[in-house]
């Protein structure tokens, strides 16, 4: 789990699904060590369209 290095502690679950690109309002399992790792395991929203757009540009250019 990640850790605030200027802040001694770690992120909590909605600071890592805002990281991820997730709307607040999306709603994750309560277990905090199930969370982590769903949330580990999920893609990044902002990178995936970014990247879709650059792979959709290069194949219409």
């Amino acid at each position: 789990m990640p850790v605030l290095v200027s802040q001694m502690r770690k992120l909590t679950t909605r600071e890592c699904l805002r990281i991820q690109g997730f709307p607040d309002s999306f709603w994750i399992e309560p277990n905090k060590a199930q969370s982590y790792k769903q949330i580990g395991n999920s893609v990044s929203v902002p990178v995936v369209t970014i990247l879709a757009k650059k792979i959709y540009y290069n194949l219409n250019n």
